[in-house]
């Protein structure tokens, strides 16, 4: 089962940070245009199963293109990521020293 609220709050993060940052800037805008759809499904609560890691948009701007130089993008982008594909895994939490 997702975390509705989380995923909604990380989509509605993840919208923020590419508003404000995507007039600057045509990567950003061409990741945001990549994302709006998966992005209106998560804030309508209508993305009711995790999706599988490669099935959402974007990685590659940040791997091959040049969206690193936005680390408050990058974190927002990774944040919605996992809670897309479904949360945070007992794995992903022990490694950051959490129970």
């Amino acid at each position: 089962m997702m975390d509705q609220q989380s995923l909604q709050a990380r989509a509605a993060e993840l919208e923020q940070v590419l508003g404000r940052l995507a007039g600057a800037d045509t990567e950003v805008a061409d990741l945001r245009s990549a994302l709006e759809p998966l992005l209106a499904l998560a804030g309508s609560g209508a993305l009711s199963a995790p999706l599988p890691w490669g099935d959402i948009p974007g990685g590659r701007y940040f791997n091959e293109g040049s969206l690193r130089r936005y680390p408050e993008l990058e974190q927002a982008f990774a944040r919605f990521r996992i809670e897309a594909t479904g949360g945070d895994s007992p794995a992903l939490r022990k490694l950051r020293g959490e129970t």
